[in-house]
């Protein structure tokens, strides 16, 4: 049987052995979690030889910066859509997970493993996932302020709270998505947390309305 890879020049085939590696490890993720997976599994899994993942990147946990940087990352972008409002930017991760979750539902679940994973206080992945929520939770907050000056979130916003509340909110759900795989669809249960922070933090709430406007 032919190589498909013949005819490929370097570059394209350094990238499909990156791209096939890449999809392994998110596999063996799902199965088994990063710390259980082996090098030598992530390259058999790809249809290379068990030495692939150090031929090519080196290291195991290589593989990992590479899983975090070019897809863990491009995949969960938030940069917020032209014409976003504050409070829609606040909400972007809401928007991408739920698209990812038709787009592509194994690397959802893998990436999930992999954030419940990082609890651990000497796993790899929890430096690296500590930077990447950092970095989530510092565009929540810039899309509330933003809210704030354009009218999408309700002034007198406890700005500290909320962030927490909006960067969290949807791990429970997570979790049981996990658990219970489709039992409990991931894009029902975010949708409902959506909903209630529009309610609680929109400039609509009633915490943000006239007193006089308030319902009785």
């Amino acid at each position: 049987m032919p190589s498909p890879s013949r005819g490929l020049t370097q570059p394209q085939r350094v990238e499909i052995s990156g791209r096939r590696l890449i999809a392994a490890a998110a596999e063996l993720i799902t199965e088994k979690g990063w710390e259980a997976t082996t090098a030598a599994e992530i390259g058999r899994r790809a249809g290379y030889s068990r030495a692939m993942v150090h031929a090519r990147y080196g290291s195991k946990d290589a593989i990992l910066d590479s899983l975090f940087r070019t897809t863990y990352e491009a995949q969960f972008d938030t940069t917020p859509e032209h014409g976003a409002n504050g409070l829609q930017q606040a909400l972007g991760h809401f928007n991408r997970i739920i698209g990812l979750y038709t787009e592509d539902r194994e690397f959802l679940r893998a990436m999930f493993v992999l954030t419940f994973e990082a609890v651990k206080s000497t796993s790899p992945i929890r430096p690296r996932m500590q930077e990447w929520l950092t970095k989530g939770a510092e565009t929540v907050e810039t899309g509330l302020r933003a809210g704030v000056r354009d009218g999408s979130v309700r002034r007198g916003l406890d700005i500290e709270s909320a962030v927490t509340d909006i960067s969290t909110a949807g791990l429970g759900i997570a979790y049981h998505w996990i658990v219970f795989s489709d039992a409990h669809p991931l894009d029902v249960g975010l949708n409902a947390v959506r909903r209630r922070i529009i309610g609680d933090y929109g400039a609509g709430s009633p915490a943000g309305l006239p007193r006089s406007s308030r319902a009785p």
